[in-house]
């Protein structure tokens, strides 16, 4: 399970790759889309529509750690799991603790 604590945590959060030249332009773009993702992954809980949350955590934790981003992408397989259970409450935990961390990304 993942470490909810994350979500009282105001400190900034990088990729693991900030400082690579390279991965700058991707970074930049993973970055500009992230209002994107957190409305997404809000309105998904908002119609309770678990398979699609399950889908878009799955493709999260993927990407996320293609990043740079292992604690967004833990964070991504605790609500693909959570969405297998089908508890809401879990479900809603992980969600918020996914929206706190998109909230902390700096690039």
């Amino acid at each position: 399970m993942i470490d909810t604590s994350l979500a009282d945590d105001s400190g900034p959060i990088r990729s693991v790759f900030a400082d690579d030249e390279d991965f700058a332009e991707l970074l930049g773009e993973f970055a500009a889309t992230i209002p994107e993702k957190r409305s997404t992954v809000r309105e998904l809980l908002h119609k309770s529509a678990v398979a699609e949350l399950c889908i878009w955590a799955h493709q999260m934790k993927g990407a996320s750690g293609g990043y740079g981003f292992p604690g967004l992408s833990a964070a991504a397989a605790e609500l693909e799991q959570s969405c297998k259970t089908t508890e809401a409450e879990r479900i809603t935990r992980a969600v918020d603790c996914i929206v706190a961390y998109l909230d902390r990304i700096e690039v």
